[in-house]
């Protein structure tokens, strides 16, 4: 344990316990679509029983462009990768390494494994799961700081939470759970809408309210959902017209979603005004 690592004075000092070597991920992606998505960079992590330790890390040219929103988590850009070896070229080694590792990450259950395991598909490098334990620091901090109405209260506003049962108390108590999450960190936005985005991981870059369509750089509209993420929309509108029909009809995507891809699909795109609110679309 290093130096900085709290620790409990009352609870003795503990390590993992390993009969088989383990193998932290960390996964950087162009996107959160584990269907669609693809590999920029892995870290790998490995621990051996013995104590010692493995580092391999790779940055790979995905093959498809990185959206502006992705490049700002992790910093990688397509200019970055344009030069870097293709996820297959690392697939066969990578396996190889992993080979009688039980695998560990931080939201490794729902996004990194997944990818992962759709990136060996993809080139047709076999990995098998059977007889891993797959371990996630996001679960098990989840159930050491339960995410519940009342932890939320105890931490953001403290004490015990007010009985809810009369009046309007259940609905204030939630009020001061967000004036408490304003207060704890200068980065929450103070405004309804700002607080909206901010909590979904929606930026300015955003051209509706749930960042399905967003702006390049440059100023173009870009698809950030589905096959086509990363795509211009415009391209889209050249190349899969029936694409853009299909999610103008569907119920999977709100109004504003429907109405971008409606309008495309009729040839008016979406225009970045000087004055536009961010997260806002432009009226078409």
């Amino acid at each position: 344990m290093s130096e900085n690592s709290p620790q409990n004075p009352e609870i003795p000092e503990r390590s993992l316990v390993l009969s088989r070597p383990l193998a932290v991920l960390d996964v950087q992606s162009t996107g959160l679509d584990t269907d669609n998505a693809r590999i920029v960079k892995l870290a790998v992590f490995r621990v051996d029983p013995d104590g010692s330790e493995h580092v391999k890390s790779v940055i790979v040219n995905p093959g498809i462009p990185i959206p502006s929103g992705a490049s700002q988590v992790h910093g990688i850009s397509d200019l970055y990768v344009m030069d870097k070896p293709v996820f297959r070229a690392y697939a066969r080694a990578l396996a190889d390494h992993l080979e009688g590792c039980d695998i560990a990450g931080f939201g490794i259950e729902r996004f990194g494994l997944p990818l992962l395991l759709a990136e060996f598909e993809r080139n047709g490098v076999e990995f098998l799961m059977e007889g891993r334990t797959v371990v996630d620091a996001m679960t098990v901090f989840h159930r050491l700081e339960p995410r519940n109405l009342a932890s939320a209260y105890s931490r953001f506003v403290g004490g015990l939470r007010p009985d809810s049962g009369e009046d309007a108390q259940g609905a204030r108590n939630i009020f001061d759970i967000l004036q408490g999450e304003l207060r704890s960190s200068p980065n929450v936005p103070s405004t309804p809408p700002e607080l909206a985005n901010w909590a979904k991981g929606i930026d300015d870059t955003a051209i509706d309210s749930e960042g399905k369509f967003i702006w390049s750089e440059e100023g173009d509209a870009l698809v950030n959902f589905g096959k086509h993420r990363g795509e211009r929309l415009i391209e889209v509108v050249n190349n899969d017209t029936p694409y853009l029909n299909w999610v103008s009809g569907s119920d999977n995507f709100e109004p504003e979603v429907r109405k971008i891809a409606e309008s495309a699909a009729s040839g008016y795109l979406p225009e970045r005004s000087q004055d536009e609110e961010p997260g806002s679309a432009a009226d078409s």
